[in-house]
């Protein structure tokens, strides 16, 4: 960078950073897969969230969809991403799950609790190195929207994560993408 006439760095020009911090907006969205890899990717993620709901109907546990949703787009969206490995699916909703249920608990649901039992549950992913923001997601719903029966919750949402892992594994075989980068 050139120097002033006092010795020190010059300012860059005003219009030059204004235009530095706008030159990602210049980026291009990638391009669109192929018709077979969005009709697989599609069927992934519908087929079973529709079994999901299934359950949900059957358990009175409709709550988990949602955190299930995200995490089918995850694993078929980015199945190279370290929040679509089955072990950080499978460990962050557990983690969610039993920090939201334990807040519920202890302090009933309220949305500034639930907010507490997301951010405790992403930094608990964190430090056992399985971060899965919709297991945050799975936390905060759990405070915010107690289940009727706590303890039946759990193993439904551990097999719900170990479902929507395995429809993910199929889906990704299907269109020949890498899944999972690891499992454990």
């Amino acid at each position: 960078m050139p120097e002033s006439r006092e010795g020190k760095p010059a300012a860059r020009p005003r219009i030059n950073r204004i235009a530095g911090a706008f030159a990602a907006l210049s980026g291009q969205a990638p391009p669109r897969p192929p018709l077979p890899h969005i009709l697989a990717a599609t069927l992934a993620v519908t087929i079973p969230l529709l079994i999901l709901g299934a359950v949900a109907d059957a358990t009175h546990l409709a709550l988990l969809t949602p955190p299930m949703a995200a995490t089918a787009a995850l694993i078929v969206g980015g199945p190279d991403l370290p929040l679509a490995q089955p072990r950080n699916v499978i460990l962050g909703h557990f983690i969610g799950g039993l920090i939201g249920l334990a807040l519920a608990i202890w302090f009933g649901g309220s949305i500034l609790v639930g907010g507490l039992a997301a951010g405790l549950s992403f930094g608990a992913m964190l430090v056992l190195r399985c971060a899965h923001s919709p297991g945050a997601a799975t936390a905060m719903l759990l405070v915010t929207m107690p289940p009727e029966h706590p303890l039946r919750f759990l193993p439904v949402l551990i097999a719900s994560a170990a479902l929507v892992v395995a429809a993910g594994l199929v889906a990704n075989r299907i269109r020949r993408l890498r899944y999972p980068a690891y499992w454990w």
